[in-house]
Protein backbone atom coordinates (compact mmCIF):
# COMPACT_ATOMS: atom_id res chain seq x y z
CA UNK A 1 0.00 0.00 0.00
CA UNK A 2 1.55 3.15 -0.64
CA UNK A 3 0.89 5.91 1.41
CA UNK A 4 1.11 9.50 0.18
CA UNK A 5 3.05 11.88 2.87
CA UNK A 6 2.41 15.79 2.50
CA UNK A 7 4.71 17.83 4.12
CA UNK A 8 3.32 20.34 5.97
CA UNK A 9 3.82 24.36 4.69
CA UNK A 10 3.60 25.40 8.74
CA UNK A 11 7.22 25.00 9.23
CA UNK A 12 8.46 27.52 6.34
CA UNK A 13 5.52 29.67 6.68
CA UNK A 14 6.80 29.87 10.51
CA UNK A 15 10.50 30.56 9.48
CA UNK A 16 8.98 33.39 7.13
CA UNK A 17 7.60 34.89 9.86
CA UNK A 18 10.72 34.96 12.31
CA UNK A 19 13.25 35.69 9.60
CA UNK A 20 11.25 39.20 8.55
CA UNK A 21 10.79 40.18 12.05
CA UNK A 22 14.27 39.86 12.78
CA UNK A 23 14.74 42.01 9.30
CA UNK A 24 12.77 44.10 10.97
CA UNK A 25 13.94 44.83 14.44
CA UNK A 26 17.49 45.21 12.59
CA UNK A 27 15.91 48.47 9.68
CA UNK A 28 14.51 49.62 12.96
CA UNK A 29 17.59 49.12 15.26
CA UNK A 30 20.39 50.15 12.41
CA UNK A 31 18.22 53.55 11.67
CA UNK A 32 19.03 55.17 15.34
CA UNK A 33 22.60 54.70 14.11
CA UNK A 34 23.37 58.63 13.18
CA UNK A 35 21.28 59.79 16.23
CA UNK A 36 23.68 57.41 18.40
CA UNK A 37 26.71 58.90 15.97
CA UNK A 38 25.93 62.62 15.99
CA UNK A 39 25.01 62.43 20.29
CA UNK A 40 28.20 60.78 21.15
CA UNK A 41 30.14 62.95 18.61
CA UNK A 42 28.70 66.09 20.29
CA UNK A 43 29.62 65.31 24.17
CA UNK A 44 32.25 65.54 25.70
CA UNK A 45 33.29 61.48 25.90
CA UNK A 46 37.09 60.66 24.97
CA UNK A 47 38.14 60.14 21.33
CA UNK A 48 38.29 56.30 21.70
CA UNK A 49 34.64 56.28 23.06
CA UNK A 50 33.29 58.51 20.12
CA UNK A 51 35.07 56.08 17.86
CA UNK A 52 34.08 52.77 18.99
CA UNK A 53 30.41 53.45 20.19
CA UNK A 54 29.08 54.07 17.00
CA UNK A 55 30.09 50.87 15.67
CA UNK A 56 29.18 48.89 19.12
CA UNK A 57 25.25 50.17 18.43
CA UNK A 58 25.47 48.84 14.15
CA UNK A 59 26.49 45.33 15.67
CA UNK A 60 23.04 44.03 16.96
CA UNK A 61 21.74 45.01 13.72
CA UNK A 62 24.32 42.87 11.63
CA UNK A 63 24.04 40.23 14.42
CA UNK A 64 19.46 40.23 14.12
CA UNK A 65 20.64 40.27 10.09
CA UNK A 66 22.58 37.63 10.14
CA UNK A 67 20.28 35.76 12.33
CA UNK A 68 17.59 36.43 9.59
CA UNK A 69 19.88 34.99 6.85
CA UNK A 70 19.91 31.51 8.79
CA UNK A 71 16.23 31.81 8.82
CA UNK A 72 15.93 32.26 5.10
CA UNK A 73 18.13 29.64 4.65
CA UNK A 74 16.04 26.75 6.58
CA UNK A 75 13.35 27.76 3.56
CA UNK A 76 15.52 25.92 1.30
CA UNK A 77 16.80 22.84 3.34
CA UNK A 78 14.45 19.77 4.22
CA UNK A 79 15.20 17.96 7.78
CA UNK A 80 18.18 19.13 8.53
CA UNK A 81 16.51 22.27 9.20
CA UNK A 82 14.92 21.52 12.20
CA UNK A 83 18.67 21.50 14.54
CA UNK A 84 19.43 25.18 12.79
CA UNK A 85 15.33 26.47 13.67
CA UNK A 86 16.26 24.77 17.01
CA UNK A 87 19.53 26.59 17.81
CA UNK A 88 17.95 29.68 15.87
CA UNK A 89 15.32 30.34 18.37
CA UNK A 90 17.91 29.41 21.58
CA UNK A 91 20.42 32.28 20.10
CA UNK A 92 17.40 34.42 19.61
CA UNK A 93 15.68 33.68 23.02
CA UNK A 94 19.16 34.57 24.75
CA UNK A 95 18.99 38.24 22.86
CA UNK A 96 15.72 38.49 24.33
CA UNK A 97 16.80 37.86 28.06
CA UNK A 98 19.32 40.53 26.94
CA UNK A 99 17.15 42.75 25.70
CA UNK A 100 14.81 42.51 28.73
CA UNK A 101 17.94 42.84 31.17
CA UNK A 102 18.84 45.94 29.72
CA UNK A 103 15.18 47.28 30.31
CA UNK A 104 14.20 46.71 26.69
CA UNK A 105 10.73 45.58 27.45
CA UNK A 106 9.28 45.87 23.43
CA UNK A 107 12.28 44.51 22.12
CA UNK A 108 12.27 41.30 24.32
CA UNK A 109 8.94 40.82 23.69
CA UNK A 110 9.19 41.09 19.78
CA UNK A 111 12.59 39.08 19.71
CA UNK A 112 10.04 36.17 21.56
CA UNK A 113 8.21 35.78 18.60
CA UNK A 114 10.76 34.37 16.09
CA UNK A 115 11.94 32.54 19.08
CA UNK A 116 8.53 30.85 18.98
CA UNK A 117 8.50 30.83 15.12
CA UNK A 118 11.52 29.15 14.87
CA UNK A 119 11.14 26.17 17.87
CA UNK A 120 7.76 25.41 16.64
CA UNK A 121 8.42 25.32 13.25
CA UNK A 122 11.46 22.89 14.72
CA UNK A 123 9.37 20.42 16.20
CA UNK A 124 6.93 20.61 13.19
CA UNK A 125 9.78 19.43 11.02
CA UNK A 126 10.45 16.24 13.39
CA UNK A 127 7.05 15.64 13.76
CA UNK A 128 6.74 15.51 10.24
CA UNK A 129 10.33 13.66 10.15
CA UNK A 130 8.47 11.19 13.11
CA UNK A 131 5.25 10.68 11.31
CA UNK A 132 6.80 10.00 8.20
CA UNK A 133 9.43 7.58 9.15
CA UNK A 134 6.42 5.76 11.44
CA UNK A 135 4.28 5.28 8.44
CA UNK A 136 6.95 4.12 5.84
CA UNK A 137 7.79 1.33 8.85
CA UNK A 138 4.88 0.16 9.56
Amino acid sequence: MVVAITKSKVPKVLCLIGSIFLLVMAIFHGSGFNYVRSTINESNAEEFLKEIVPVLFAHPSIHLIGLAAFGMLCLFLKQEAAKILMLLSFIVLTDAFLAFYLGGILPGVLLMIPTFSFAIGSFYLKWDYIDEHAILHD
